[in-house]
C-alpha cells in the first residue's frame, strides 16, 4: 500500500516538476537546473516508466487468461512475440505453436474454461522484465466413458521473460508449472437448463465483445 501512495504520488509530481522547469526556462533569470533538480527529474520519471511498465505487464497476464476463456486467439497471440519459447506440461516449442494447438483442442473437447490469474510479482530493469504469477482453471469437458460431461481444475504457476520492443511489452519465455489437479462429476443443478442470454459464450459471440465493439465506436 504504501508503494503505491509513493507511486501515486510521484506520477503526480511529474506534471509540478515540469511546469516549475517551464517558468525557470521563461524566465529572463533562468538558470540551468540545478543537479539535485536533474536527479529528482529522473527518480520520478523513472517511477512513471516503472508504473506503465508494470501496467502493461499485468494487462498481458489477464489477457492470457480472457484469450482461453474466450477462444479468442488474436488475445492470446497478443501476450507473445512471435519468436516466444514456451515450456509448460508436455508441449515445449515456441508459444504460438501451443496457441494453435490449444485452440484446436479446447474448441473440439472442452465446453467452457475459465482462468484466474493472481498474485502477480513483477521485476523490471531497462526494457526486460521477469514475472511470477498463480493461476487456478477450470474445464468442463465430458467425461472419458463419454456418459457425461465432468469438471477438471488445475492450478500452478506461470513464470514469465517479458521484454519491451517498438513500445510494446510482451512475453519472450513462459515457463508453466502445475502444483494441483482434480477431476469431478458434474455437479450444477441449474446451467443446463438455463437460457444462453444468461451464460458466457466465446468470441465473437460473449456479450463482451458487443460491448467492446460499442465502446470503441463511440470514442
Amino acid at each position: 500500500m504504501n508503494y503505491r501512495r509513493n507511486a501515486l504520488k510521484a506520477l503526480y509530481a511529474v506534471p509540478l516538476a515540469l511546469g516549475v522547469m517551464s517558468m525557470k526556462q521563461n524566465s529572463a533569470e533562468a538558470k540551468p537546473m540545478a543537479g539535485r533538480d536533474k536527479d529528482i527529474l529522473s527518480n520520478l520519471m523513472a517511477r512513471q516508466d516503472a508504473m506503465e511498465a508494470r501496467q502493461q505487464i499485468e494487462n498481458i497476464l489477464y489477457l492470457y487468461a480472457r484469450g482461453w476463456d474466450r477462444l479468442d486467439e488474436e488475445a492470446l497471440r497478443a501476450c507473445f512475440f512471435e519468436d516466444s519459447e514456451h515450456q509448460h506440461g508436455s508441449f515445449k516449442g515456441k508459444s504460438h505453436d501451443l496457441i494453435t494447438g490449444g485452440l484446436k483442442y479446447i474448441g473440439a473437447k472442452v465446453t467452457t474454461t475459465t482462468h484466474m490469474i493472481t498474485n502477480p510479482m513483477i521485476e523490471i530493469s531497462g526494457d526486460k522484465a521477469i514475472s511470477e504469477c498463480s493461476f487456478f482453471a477450470h474445464h468442463r469437458r465430458m467425461n472419458k466413458a463419454g456418459t457425461d460431461e465432468e469438471d477438471y481444475f488445475v492450478k500452478g504457476r506461470y513464470l514469465d521473460h517479458f521484454k519491451k520492443r517498438d513500445g510494446k511489452w510482451k512475453i519472450s519465455a513462459r515457463r508453466g508449472l502445475n502444483d494441483f489437479e482434480r477431476v469431478v462429476a458434474r455437479a450444477d443443478q441449474t446451467l443446463a437448463s438455463a437460457p444462453a442470454d444468461q451464460l458466457g459464450s466465446r468470441k465473437p459471440t460473449d456479450p463482451l465483445y458487443e460491448m467492446l465493439s460499442q465502446f470503441h465506436g463511440e470514442s
